[in-house]
């Protein structure tokens, strides 16, 4: 009886993901906003500006900056102005997921979370207080009153690439603030980024935008040497 043992060598191959850590940087303008202030809304008017950048295709840290104002004249006849830049910081996620072996689309269905915070002055003017027991009346006005408001958005929207790089898309977003009026203090009429201070808030945006092609590198392909595996093959002779 004869054996006889033949070893045979395997390589085996490393596994790596081929969508690079950053996956490009947008920059986009909300033109709602735009729309709004210059047709649509007499008091208030804003305007802002974004950059997200995408991670893995899965990730997207955003920053919005803006600028927005009120002036408002009650029936009374009072007056309300503010005006002032405001920030946002968060990150969306992205729901589509490819299927297997499926190159991701430039299509996202976004959920995501923003923190936003605005510092600014506001004037109340022209407030009458009349005596109703002597008569008489005094007019009170309130200037550059300042305060700052902190708050919290929940967003959810959609973005769509039109042509190669041009991306567009809208978003809705409920706002509710972190920070409540300090008591005895006249309230903001009108927060920047926020809206009216009303209680809780909502947004609709709808940005144009376009896609920077940033890429991180993609590690090259490994090939690792396997462990040799061993094949026993017997012969029976007599």
């Amino acid at each position: 009886m004869v054996f006889s043992v033949q070893a045979q060598k395997t390589n085996k191959v490393q596994k790596i993901d081929s969508i690079p850590l950053i996956n490009g940087v947008t920059v986009q303008a909300d033109v709602a906003s735009i729309i709004s202030s210059a047709f649509t809304s007499k008091e208030t008017y804003s305007s802002e500006v974004a950059v997200q950048v995408d991670l893995k295709h899965k990730y997207f840290p955003i920053l919005e900056v803006g600028y927005a104002g009120a002036n408002k004249i009650s029936n009374e006849n009072i007056t309300f102005q503010t005006n002032g830049m405001f920030s946002r910081l968060g990150v969306d996620l992205n729901l589509l997921t490819p299927k297997k072996d499926q190159k991701p689309t430039t299509n996202l269905f976004l959920a995501g979370l923003r923190l936003g915070m605005s510092s600014f002055k506001y004037n109340f003017n022209n407030f009458i207080i009349t005596d109703t027991y002597w008569g008489g009346s005094e007019t009170l006005n309130y200037t550059n009153i300042s305060n700052t408001k902190i708050w919290y958005e929940i967003v959810l929207g959609i973005r769509v690439e039109v042509v190669k790089n041009i991306f567009m898309g809208w978003s809705v977003r409920t706002k509710n603030l972190l920070n409540q009026d300090v008591t005895g203090q006249i309230s903001p009429w009108y927060i920047p980024g926020y809206g009216i201070n009303n209680g809780s808030s909502w947004g609709l945006n709808y940005t144009i935008g376009y896609k920077l092609n940033i890429h991180s590198k993609i590690p090259i392909v490994k090939i690792k040497p396997g462990s040799e595996v061993k094949k026993k093959s017997s012969k029976i002779t007599k």
